[in-house]
């Protein structure tokens, strides 16, 4: 399951961190999730949803950011165990504004080693603005620039990337508004959990919020905790929210980016 996570997680990171995403173009209709649970068993059957629910199924990710004209999408993976004084946290910022052609990501990873100790933690910061690009992992800034040819073939690579969260039979909950958008709130039950393994589930649940109007994931949380021995618990949380929704915001490139392109680079 965590591994299955950690591929939705890198490639939902690599969207986010792409220079010019657009509207794909493609059909409503969403691919299969990339996250999908382990465990054996037969395959759940689909049952039909009652008269008056509305639709559940989401856009992909790619077309749902990409009907926007700007956003910020915050992602959280967070794993503790199988020993409780370890813990691995993954967070991704991204703010999007399609105008200007600007985003800007925050990347973060902290580790907590098994016995506690001293947490490891590492900061990328990735401007991207027109076709030019702007990285740091510390103090150094990179600076990379695109002809409007590699733009184009990069933006259309990334329109291929089509994905949505691991969902399964959701439940209609009701309609709420979430950060200011007309929401449908959906929950589920992630299937085949401790089938295989014999490990005890404690908590299974999934909650996600879609807009009324566009079918795109405005939120998303899922929360899972399994134990095969009251000294080993494998606690995952996985949420991806969106804020700022067709607001106003400004991106620019730092100081140090600035600086780091009128270095000339090396051939």
């Amino acid at each position: 399951m965590a591994k299955r996570m950690l591929v939705f997680l890198v490639v939902l990171a690599l969207m986010a961190l792409g220079c010019n995403l657009g509207s794909s173009g493609a059909s409503s209709t969403p691919p299969p999730a990339i996250v999908v649970p382990q465990g054996g068993g037969e395959e759940p059957t689909a049952t039909p949803a009652p008269v008056g629910t509305p639709p559940a199924d989401p856009v992909s990710m790619n077309e749902g950011l990409g009907s926007l004209n700007s956003y910020q999408m915050t992602i959280l993976f967070k794993t503790i165990g199988p020993d409780p004084s370890q813990s691995s946290t993954t967070t991704i910022d991204t703010q999007r504004s399609t105008e200007t052609k600007a985003t800007y990501t925050h990347l973060n990873m902290v580790t907590v080693p098994k016995g506690g100790g001293e947490p490891d933690s590492t900061d990328s910061h990735i401007y991207n603005i027109g076709n030019d690009q702007c990285s740091s992992n510390g103090d150094k800034w990179d600076w990379t620039s695109s002809t409007p040819a590699e733009a184009e073939i990069a933006n259309l690579l990334k329109s291929m990337i089509g994905m949505t969260p691991l969902i399964e039979n959701p439940t209609f909950i009701g309609e709420e508004a979430v950060n200011g958008i007309p929401t449908n709130h959906f929950s589920f039950n992630v299937s085949g959990l401790g089938v295989e393994s014999g490990a005890q589930v404690s908590i299974n649940q999934g909650n996600y919020w879609l807009a009324v109007d566009g079918q795109y994931l405005v939120k998303y949380l899922l929360i899972i905790e399994t134990s095969s021995d009251p000294t080993t618990v494998l606690h995952e949380e996985v949420s991806i929210e969106l804020t700022q929704i067709n607001q106003p915001i400004s991106i620019s490139f730092p100081q140090g980016c600035l600086d780091a392109s009128l270095v000339t680079p090396e051939p």
